[in-house]
């Protein structure tokens, strides 16, 4: 099983492009296996043990093949799903091997196969597939920050992170005044308040919550701990408070993250900071990629209207990701962090100083 699944660019590119004509014939041609023996083999019995161990590999293979062929056009795993021909094929003979090797055979074990059914199917080969991709998001979740603070996080922790807007105060110069001889006079500065603005003109603010203290943080903690960093510690080990850039962002969904952070790990660079920047478009290939991800950001022009925070959607067009490695002292590298970055240009909106 060493091979297992060998797919090259264009076939994947000619896939994507058949997707939906060769789904159903897909399901045509492979109906799915009856009760009594979709229980056998999904059961979590030794069978179905066998078949899971089998279909693995085929699995493993075509997760690596096609975040190679990603960029050349091939953007959803999906379409890779459905040129599921050859891995039936190679799964079916997996799982007859284990079986021989085991001592049985399918007959043996009650398992009957019509004509134009296969071992394992294709809800089989996908719940592997999403099982695989789960497993690997958990591992990369030990690693770092990035899992727990850029994908799994709920909409509201976003928007928590983001903070609270303040208004500080500022000195206005005034026009000077005339006195009665004709002088010009100075007149001291008005003070005004008034929202606080970085230098792109989007609002500051203070109280972030980090998501990585969990979506019950609000319920668990009070302040000044609510507002702490889980992770950063001063010079003197006391805590730190949380910090956010001006856009709260994650990905969508586990298979994005995961694809983007293998297209990463092949890139990180040989001296530090091993921090790889890059285009959507390198790890899927040409068309739009925004529904990837979702994030936040305070509306500049308003950001509050009685005592409500007022968000915007996060614009991520022409959008970078970002993703920092460290050594993990075995050699190898362990993630620290990866994130979509917007474009401050296409999230402007419209400012009032």
């Amino acid at each position: 099983m060493s091979e297992g699944f060998r797919a090259n660019p264009a076939a994947l590119s000619e896939a994507a492009a058949k997707a939906h004509k060769h789904a159903d014939q897909v399901e045509h041609h492979s109906r799915e296996l009856h009760e009594k023996t979709r229980g056998k083999l999904l059961g979590r019995g030794k069978l179905g043990k066998i078949v899971q161990n089998a279909v693995r590999p085929i699995v493993h293979s075509m997760i690596n093949d096609m975040s190679k062929a990603m960029a050349d056009g091939h953007r959803s795993i999906g379409h890779g799903l459905e040129i599921t021909a050859k891995n039936h094929r190679d799964a079916e003979k997996a799982i007859h091997k284990s079986l021989r090797a085991d001592g049985r055979s399918l007959k043996s074990e009650g398992i009957e196969l019509h004509p134009g059914q296969s071992v394992p199917g294709k809800k089989v080969l996908k719940a592997q597939y999403n099982r695989e991709v789960d497993r690997r998001v958990a591992q990369l979740e030990l690693q770092g920050h990035g899992v727990g603070r850029h994908l799994k996080v709920t909409d509201q922790q976003l928007k928590d992170r983001l903070g609270k807007p303040f208004k500080e105060t500022v000195n206005v110069p005034q026009p000077p005044l005339t006195n009665a001889r004709g002088f010009a006079v100075a007149q001291p500065p008005k003070q005004v308040s008034r929202w606080a603005k970085d230098e792109h003109g989007f609002a500051q603010s203070r109280e972030k919550i980090d998501p990585l203290h969990g979506p019950d943080a609000k319920q668990r903690l009070a302040p000044p701990q609510l507002y702490h960093d889980k992770e950063k510690r001063n010079q003197h080990g006391d805590p730190m408070n949380h910090t956010c850039d001006r856009f709260s962002t994650a990905f969508k969904d586990n298979e994005s993250y995961m694809y983007a952070e293998l297209h990463a790990r092949e890139r990180i660079p040989s001296s530090p900071p091993y921090e790889v920047k890059f285009s959507p478009k390198d790890v899927w290939g040409r068309g739009g990629h925004e529904g990837m991800f979702r994030g936040y950001y305070i509306d500049p022009g308003n950001p509050m209207t009685n005592g409500r925070i007022n968000y915007r959607d996060v614009n991520f067009k022409d959008a970078e990701i970002i993703a920092v490695y460290r050594p993990d002292g075995k050699g190898g590298f362990k993630l620290h962090t990866m994130f979509p970055q917007p474009k401050v240009e296409h999230n402007m909106g419209h400012h009032h100083h």
